[in-house]
């Protein structure tokens, strides 16, 4: 599965616990707009961080994981 299926999946999944089945696009501003929340910031992270080996051990800033394209961007520049 390619890295934009999956990130699109790992969004999709979040916004489903929380009850919201709205499309989204990549460019949407998923935590900007409150569609997730910190706690799912972290889920994000530690995927990042699982499966793409991404280091956040010195913190993050909030908008690299904002949409799935700055998301696919963060990967690209491991």
């Amino acid at each position: 599965m390619d890295d934009r299926l999956v990130i699109q999946k790992l969004i999709q999944d979040l916004l489903q616990k929380k009850g919201d089945t709205r499309r989204f696009s990549d460019m949407d501003l998923l935590f900007t707009n409150g569609r997730l929340s910190s706690a799912d910031a972290l889920d994000v992270v530690v995927v990042l961080e699982e499966k793409y080996g991404l280091d956040f051990s010195d913190g993050f800033d909030r908008d690299q994981i904002d949409s799935v394209a700055n998301i696919l961007a963060l990967i690209g520049q491991r």
